[in-house]
């Protein structure tokens, strides 16, 4: 990857000088493997199915917690939209037109 460098010449003639720097970096070795973590049924997330076509979807999934949201279309394809979380355990997503398809929370 190249640096740039913007050089302004405020009298002419000038002489510019450009000297290039190497940089070498060492890749150690890895460290021994942690412990096995353990799954929290709260980190497990939850899926909302959205059936019927709305611009507005209202899940209430009991997490306990705002979720992170990845929404797909039927189609499978990923949906930008607005949220709203009235609470811990529900979220209101906003779009722009109606559609189904399914809410991944986690």
């Amino acid at each position: 990857m190249a640096n740039v460098v913007t050089v302004q010449v405020i009298e002419y003639p000038s002489n510019i000088v450009v000297q290039e720097e190497e940089i070498d970096i060492i890749i150690g070795e890895t460290g021994p493997q942690g412990p096995a973590g353990q799954a929290d049924p709260a980190d497990l997330g939850y899926v909302h199915i959205q059936n019927t076509p709305s611009t507005t979807w209202t899940i209430s999934h009991g997490l306990g917690f705002i979720p992170n949201i990845t929404v797909v279309d039927s189609g499978g394809t990923v949906v930008e939209g607005s949220y709203n979380y009235p609470n811990a355990n529900t979220v209101v997503l906003s779009f722009s037109s109606a559609f189904s398809g399914k809410a991944y929370l986690s």
